[in-house]
């Protein structure tokens, strides 16, 4: 059964159209498609649309990371994170919308209840998981990613560090491109509703900060523009403005208003050519990545300004 539908009118919910111009052109008419979206948590069967998803999400960096041991923590960690299907529980989700606890898997700071209750003398025996590879991965890119950001970086050091007493959140949030922007509060909404859930079941979601990777992207002169053109006399090169950033998700452009740190970056690797398809570039769309760094007080606040867009 899924969480909820999502084509009642009711506040969690929300009702969706996609429109498609009339073949005809003649009258402006449009054809209205409704579909249901409902909302599930994470399953076994998801494993390799998961996957597939983080790899839209990472891009051309999806090879520096263990996407698979990633994809295995996402479905394994059923009490929070939500996807998005249209045709049942058995189909792939176009969209998706977790948090794991970095701390916890880098170090496994908090005992399984088994292993604890067998060092107490009851219960089996049960071995406590290895520290993520996976997420040592993204740790060391995070790090290396927010040198340029000298607060930022020794911000992320001290949080994701050993010893800390203070846990990160990962935000991993990703979706099929046509996907429309109002699904997702809802699932903003649901996942801060499961986070205080696990944490009065005692789970190790006691977030004081969240990490997100939002996927950007700036515009650049069209390569097949380029290639048409005939080619100019060079010109005295002038020092160029810093080009506008954009966000793939509109959502997350409201979250970096709330971010007690910022930095963007470019993605690490190169796109090879059969993945250039997927940069955009193109079309004029140069894509990279924000990091934005939350305290746990303000994502309430701007997921209620998320729920409250009249613009959406």
């Amino acid at each position: 059964m899924s969480k909820r539908k999502a084509t009642e009118k009711e506040p969690e919910d929300v009702e969706m159209a996609s429109h498609e111009d009339d073949d005809s052109g003649s009258d402006g008419d449009e054809d209205i498609i409704n579909v249901d979206f409902e909302f599930f948590d994470p399953k076994e069967i998801d494993f390799h649309a998961v996957k597939n998803l983080l790899n839209q999400y990472f891009a051309s960096d999806a090879i520096l990371f263990g996407l698979s041991e990633l994809s295995e923590m996402i479905i394994g960690q059923s009490n929070v994170g939500t996807t998005i299907k249209v045709n049942g529980v058995e189909s792939d989700p176009y969209s998706l919308l977790t948090v794991l606890n970095m701390n916890q898997h880098l170090y496994n700071i908090h005992k399984p209840a088994a292993a604890a209750s067998s060092e107490s003398g009851s219960g089996s025996a049960s071995a406590a998981p290895k520290p993520s590879e996976a997420m040592k991965q993204i740790r060391d890119y995070v790090f290396v990613k927010s040198k340029q950001n000298e607060k930022l970086h020794t911000k992320l050091k001290e949080l994701l560090s050993a010893g800390s007493k203070k846990e990160v959140g990962l935000i991993l949030s990703e979706r099929f491109i046509n996907m429309p922007v109002e699904t997702a509060p809802p699932m903003w909404r649901m996942m801060l509703e499961e986070v205080k859930w696990a944490v009065d079941e005692g789970l190790p979601f006691n977030f004081e900060y969240y990490l997100l990777i939002s996927p950007t992207y700036h515009e650049v002169a069209p390569k097949i523009d380029l290639e048409d053109e005939a080619p100019k006399p060079a010109k005295k090169k002038s020092k160029a403005a810093e080009p506008a950033t954009f966000f793939f998700h509109p959502e997350e452009e409201m979250l970096q208003q709330y971010a007690e740190f910022t930095q963007d970056f470019k993605l690490t690797t190169p796109s090879t050519v059969a993945e250039s398809k997927n940069t955009f570039e193109d079309y004029g769309i140069a894509p990279a990545r924000r990091m934005m760094l939350i305290h746990k007080d303000k994502i309430p606040e701007v997921v209620q300004l998320m729920t409250n867009n009249s613009q959406w």
